[in-house]
Formats: C-alpha cells, sequence, structure tokens
C-alpha cells in the first residue's frame, strides 16, 4: 500500500506533519506491506497554479497513491480524492510522518468526515458542521477590499440542484465563513473572486468543480446479513478498511439478499447553483492561511 502525508520541508519518515495538504512543502510517500514501512519517496508539492485545488488529488494519483493521511483540507479536495479512489484518513494527533503511518498501521486512524473538513463557516456548503467563532485580531486589508485568496469571506447563500430544489442555505443570522483559496468549493471560490461586501451573485458551478463526478466504480454490493436489521434506504453507515479505518457509505438499494452502498459524496456528479450575498471581507491571520481554514 502506498500512503501520502503532507509534509513540512524537507520530507521524509522524521519531517512534520503539515496542518493542511493544500500548502505542505512536499508530500512523503511511503510503501507499507504488513505493518511494516518500506521504500520512502518525496514529491514536490506544485500548489494549485495549475488545476486548482484538484492539481495535489492528480498529482498524488498518478503516482499511484492508495490512502493520504492529512489533519485538514477543504470538502471539495475531500471529495476529489474520493472521485479517484484515494482514501483519505486523519492524522489524529501524529506529529511526524512516521507517527502517522505507525497509527495508520495500527487502525488508530479515523475515516477523514465532516468533523475534519477545513472552512470553518457556519452554513458552510456541503454539509459542514456549524463552528463558534472566537474573535480574532486580523491585519488590516490595505487597498480595495474585495475576495481574493488569503481572505475570509462571510456570504449568505441558498444552494440548489438542477431542478430548482433546495439544497443547503445560510441560516438568518449564522451566516457561511470561509478562507478563500481553501479549496471549499472551486468553481464557487472563482465565481465570486474580485467581488466586494453587498455584492449578489447567481453561480453555476459544473460537478468537476463542485464536488466531482461520481465515479461508479464506488458502488459495492455486499450480502443483506453484513448490515443490521435495521439499516434503512438512505442511510449513511460505516464499513472497514483493510486497515481496520472506517469508511462512510451510503445505503442506495435493499432487497432480502443484498445492499448497494455507494462511497461518492452525496453532491459528486451534481451541478449546483447559488444564489449568494457577500456580507463581508476580511484579512486572515498568517496561522489561518498556514493552516487552511477560519479560526
Amino acid at each position: 500500500m502506498l500512503i501520502a502525508i503532507p509534509s513540512e520541508a524537507p520530507g521524509g519518515l522524521d519531517a512534520a506533519v503539515s496542518e493542511h495538504f493544500g500548502h505542505c512543502d512536499v508530500f512523503t510517500l511511503v510503501h507499507v506491506a504488513d505493518g511494516e514501512v518500506g521504500e520512502v519517496q518525496l514529491v514536490p508539492n506544485g500548489g494549485h497554479e495549475h488545476g486548482g485545488c484538484m492539481a495535489p488529488v492528480h498529482v498524488l494519483k498518478d503516482n499511484g497513491v492508495e490512502v493520504l493521511l492529512a489533519g485538514g483540507m477543504g470538502m471539495r479536495p475531500l471529495a476529489g480524492f474520493q472521485s479517484v479512489g484515494i482514501d483519505v484518513y486523519f492524522k489524529e494527533d501524529a506529529s511526524t510522518v512516521r507517527d502517522a503511518v505507525a497509527m495508520f498501521a495500527e487502525g488508530k486512524c479515523r475515516a477523514f468526515g465532516e468533523a475534519q473538513t477545513c472552512g470553518g463557516g457556519s452554513g458552510e456548503c456541503g454539509g459542514h458542521h456549524h463552528h463558534h467563532h472566537h474573535d480574532v485580531e486580523r491585519p488590516a486589508i490595505e487597498g480595495p477590499a474585495d475576495v481574493r485568496d488569503g481572505r475570509i469571506v462571510t456570504m449568505e447563500f441558498a444552494m440548489r440542484d438542477d431542478q430548482g430544489n433546495l439544497i443547503e442555505e445560510s441560516e438568518e443570522g449564522n451566516a457561511m465563513r470561509y478562507l478563500q483559496g481553501s479549496g471549499a468549493i472551486e468553481g464557487l471560490e472563482k465565481a465570486i473572486a474580485g467581488l466586494q461586501a453587498g455584492d449578489k451573485v447567481s453561480v453555476d458551478v459544473a460537478p468537476a468543480e463542485a464536488f466531482g463526478e461520481r465515479d461508479e466504480g464506488r458502488i459495492l454490493e455486499v450480502p443483506r446479513g453484513q448490515l443490521p436489521p435495521d439499516v434503512q434506504l438512505g442511510e449513511v453507515v460505516t464499513a472497514q478498511h483493510a486497515s481496520g479505518a472506517q469508511v462512510h457509505l451510503t445505503v442506495i438499494e435493499m432487497n432480502d439478499d443484498t445492499v448497494r452502498l455507494d462511497g461518492n459524496h452525496p453532491l459528486a456528479g451534481k451541478s449546483l447553483h447559488f444564489d449568494l450575498k457577500v456580507l463581508k471581507v476580511e484579512a486572515a491571520t498568517a496561522e489561518e492561511i498556514e493552516h487552511g481554514h477560519v479560526h
């Protein structure tokens, strides 16, 4: 199994794990077989210049990575990794690459989910938990206070599908708040770049720049007896990876003999339509930029 860990320079087993995969210096790739560490490779992180937040996804896929251990990322790249068949796990409290690999090999790393995703805002698109934000002393913005990478954006939004059905919207008095450039939803970030507080816009985002295309290879069929007797259609269940870690799957079909489970993100393959209003644009702190999410 080939495992990738976003790392601080110079990389390697004793390198510190980067808190946010998109801002790491290098990816340390570790071959693990039967719990034993083998060859170690280093792949420089080329950033988002080509391919946006999906660039690292394609780089790691092209290098044969099967598992990513990370400390933080947005929902969009998480869906991207899932769409290309790379399983993502939370590095827990591991501080070095060596520790992270050891914890994963021992089955101590949780499958990456909503609680680990970045974006940090209440009403975060794609089903993030609501968070309470404390006052942070922010640097002043010089020049136009427009939406650009490295700034915190607060906005109201409504997200709909192609049929006009409401998928999610920000609650009154509890707007979405995220770090522009963190890869929350790539197409949305591109569309609102340059806007200022008070601007309203409608945005259409194709699947490739939202939560990725659907991958039918992530659908599996299992015997009915492998799931709890009271499982319901549409329910999210957990399955165990070969490493012992857990992954989340949605029940999409079931009968007396078999159950079909979908490992795609619920919004994969969907075009999303946003109506939004920018409420505030603030400068992010150096720590927020380093970690890739709002504090």
